[in-house]
């Protein structure tokens, strides 16, 4: 049977023929051929059995066990760039694996795709940070930071995900969309969290409005020169969470990095659901992406022994996880607050509230409560704005 040989085949049998004849050795041959002697050795007993087949490698002409079979490729590059277009390359063969039994690794398709032109071109860093270590225990510090992003595309307003996750362990725990990054959705996502893990050690946060207090244009601005604490930091107070805040982006990479990555790989699954709503967003994020999400890129601690502490036996959460305000009774059993006239029934256990200190309470869900130190809640019914301005005239 003829045999085919390349230009360097040729050129290393002629060495290793050299090498049998004794006009070479097994030094000078494997200098030539940038093998070692033993290679060398090799080769000159396969070439003295088998002639000029001794120098060409058993695999030449045989198929390899992982070859992409015959269609896959084409088949995957139509997926990619049609139903898929919008998943990055680790999220594409995740999902590939999961829901078409196709196993091709994030680098395969890299080099199928990006001389496509699919996918971005890689970002690097413009400086250099030393990475901070993790912390030991699950539950020892929290992130809670909002990403807003155009999450139900290009031609739906830019929303918010607001999202905790764990320094430990980099699983995210909750989730939710709001349109704008505000106090009680950031309440409504610890509610959860608490009321799941327990409450943790920390929380590593920004400086945004809901959590510090701002001077010009947030959500809390104090009215003494000295500085309030917000809602937020009350509420954590309270609970004896501990808060850290960043001093710039950078410094809570952990957290920014996880929201990049929710970017990347959300906003094509949400876009495939048809989901184009907070709610249902919502939804889908905590009940289907981040427990899948989780399983993949979870890691145990270093360890096992959890930081959470358990919620204080007897605690109604939200009534601490709520924006608090102090008014006085008057003496009619009613209370302004934020330009609404509320009427108070006392409780069975005193014949009038007047003069008394009442603290409003203003849940995440949106609801008004209304306690006394005391007497606990109060019943409380909002006056129409009609009668209100009726009994003033009188």
């Amino acid at each position: 049977m003829e045999v085919t040989l390349t230009v360097a085949q040729v050129q290393r049998y002629e060495v290793v023929r050299w090498a049998v004849e004794g006009r070479m050795t097994n030094a000078e041959a494997a200098s030539a051929l940038g093998r070692s002697i033993r290679q060398v050795q090799r080769l000159k007993r396969q070439v003295e059995a088998s002639g000029v087949r001794g120098v060409i490698h058993g695999n030449q002409g045989r198929e390899p066990r992982n070859k992409t079979p015959c269609g896959t490729r084409e088949s995957v590059i139509a997926l990619a760039m049609g139903e898929y277009a919008d998943y990055n390359y680790a999220h594409l063969a995740e999902t590939l694996a999961e829901e078409r039994g196709i196993r091709l690794s994030d680098e395969t398709l890299r080099n199928w795709l990006r001389p496509l032109g699919h996918g971005s071109p890689v970002r690097r860093a413009n400086k250099h940070r030393r990475r901070r270590k993790r912390k030991a225990r699950e539950g020892e510090m929290l992130f809670l930071d909002g990403s807003p992003h155009h999450w139900f595309g290009p031609d739906h307003p830019e929303t918010c995900l607001l999202l905790s996750s764990d320094d430990a362990t980099g699983d995210p725990f909750r989730g939710k969309f709001v349109p704008a990054e505000n106090r009680d959705g950031c309440f409504e996502v610890c509610y959860h969290v608490f009321r799941k893990h327990g409450l943790p050690a920390s929380f590593y946060l920004d400086r945004g409005s809901q959590f510090k207090t701002t001077r010009h244009g947030g959500q809390h601005v104090p009215q003494r020169p000295e500085q309030e604490d917000t809602q937020f930091q009350r509420a954590m107070r309270e609970l004896r969470v501990g808060i850290i805040f960043a001093h710039s982006p950078q410094a809570r990479g952990r957290g920014e990095r996880l929201n990049g990555s929710f970017q990347g790989r959300l906003v094509a699954e949400l876009k495939r659901a048809g989901i184009t709503d907070c709610d249902a967003a919502t939804e889908y994020v905590n009940k289907k992406f981040i427990p899948r999400y989780a399983k993949t890129f979870g890691r145990e601690p270093a360890d096992p022994q959890p930081a959470w502490r358990p919620v204080p036996a007897g605690m109604n959460l939200k009534q601490v996880l709520c924006a608090k305000y102090t008014r006085t009774v008057a003496n009619d059993n009613t209370i302004q607050f934020k330009g609404h006239s509320y009427q108070l029934t006392p409780p069975k256990t005193c014949y009038h509230l007047f003069r008394a200190k009442v603290e409003v309470q203003q849940w995440f869900d949106g609801s008004l409560h209304v306690w006394h130190p005391t007497h606990g809640t109060v019943r409380t019914q909002v006056i129409p704005a009609d009668d209100a301005q009726s009994e003033a005239a009188h």
